[in-house]
């Protein structure tokens, strides 16, 4: 009877004991999984393609000269409208001047040397003709006179040389534009191959942009697209002119240039543009959809790009993705996401392949 009653006492205390340790390890699988946030990835198939860009004027050229020298005079401000051709700084060049006196100084004497040996010349031809001199004679005096002629034709040239250096110390308007910088002051030192002065056309603006590669099949030249200046609050009018078929050297972005159809009032170089375009439809409802999370959500590692996913069995995984454009909030997915995937945007742990979540 004893025995019996030690019996089960004896399993009434395992079977305490074995529930006890199931909550226990209950409580601590409950404890290991990680508390996040999590948030569906939604896709836009929008007719309407949008990307950004920046104006910049459709003819730009930065002046330099060729020559050195000091900045005697500058006869423009930034901001001023000039005309092709108009005179915007003088360079003053010393050694120019210089070179420029004795060139024409060797000019004026071979020109004297030139004239003598051209008037000795018709004396000999007249004595020839009356055999008052011999042929031996006659040949010395015309080859003097072809060597005066040579010397003034070689000192000509090195004039022109000097005078064409000359014309690098007066920098002129290529074309007719607004001066959109200035680089140097009055009284510099300017140098062969320094920027001197920004030049850009006034009233020619155009739009560059460059898009992902989910967005160039969608954008064609010849498109009409909306451009709107937020900085100004306006919308105008424009045209594609231009789409690159390569990206190979701009890291998977594609170039793309609009220009307006109307005249963009108060709109200046270097002014952020939104584009808007209609892009052509498709037959597939998902061939111009379009993928974007925060950025915040990204993980960066060893130079990739990633987000943590929620796997199977409630466990985080961390997805590798492509991305495209981005804004202040949010980016483009281009490869790696799917709709309706769920991402996690906040953890109350450390994040690892593997990790028992709940949300």
């Amino acid at each position: 009877m004893k025995s019996l009653s030690y019996i089960i006492l004896s399993f009434v205390a395992i079977s305490f004991y074995a529930c006890g340790n199931q909550n226990s390890n209950s409580g601590q699988n409950e404890t290991e999984a990680i508390q996040v946030k999590t948030i569906s990835v939604e896709s836009s198939n929008d007719s309407d393609l949008s990307f950004s860009g920046m104006l910049s004027a459709e003819q730009m050229s930065t002046l330099k000269t060729r020559q050195a020298g000091y900045v005697k005079n500058i006869f423009v401000n930034v901001g001023d409208e000039v005309q092709k051709n108009q005179k915007l700084i003088q360079i003053d060049s010393e050694e120019l001047n210089a070179q420029k006196k004795q060139a024409q100084a060797a000019v004026n004497q071979a020109q004297k040397q030139f004239d003598l040996a051209q008037k000795n010349l018709k004396r000999f031809e007249r004595l020839r003709q009356s055999k008052s001199v011999s042929d031996s004679e006659f040949e010395q005096v015309e080859l003097k006179f072809q060597s005066a002629q040579s010397g003034l034709e070689s000192a000509k040239q090195q004039l022109n040389q000097v005078q064409s250096m000359m014309s690098y110390t007066s920098i002129k308007a290529p074309f007719s534009g607004k001066i959109s910088q200035k680089l140097i002051q009055v009284g510099d030192m300017a140098m062969p191959g320094m920027p001197l002065l920004t030049l850009s056309s006034s009233n020619q603006l155009e739009v560059k942009s460059t898009v992902s590669e989910s967005q160039i099949n969608s954008i064609k030249k010849g498109q009409n697209v909306q451009i709107e200046i937020p900085s100004i609050g306006k919308v105008y009018s424009g045209k594609i002119t231009e789409v690159s078929n390569s990206s190979e050297s701009s890291n998977s972005q594609y170039f793309v240039k609009s220009i307006f159809t109307e005249k963009p009032e108060k709109a200046l170089a270097g002014m952020y543009a939104n584009i808007s375009v209609k892009a052509p439809q498709t037959n597939s409802q998902y061939e111009n959809a379009s993928i974007r999370i925060p950025r915040f959500a990204i993980v960066q590692k060893n130079g990739l790009q990633g987000v943590y996913v929620v796997g199977k069995s409630d466990t985080a995984l961390l997805r590798w993705i492509k991305t495209g454009s981005a804004d202040e909030e949010t980016i483009e997915v281009l490869s790696g996401l799917s709709a309706n995937d769920k991402i996690i945007i906040d953890a109350d742990g450390r994040l690892y392949n593997g990790v028992k979540i709940k949300e």
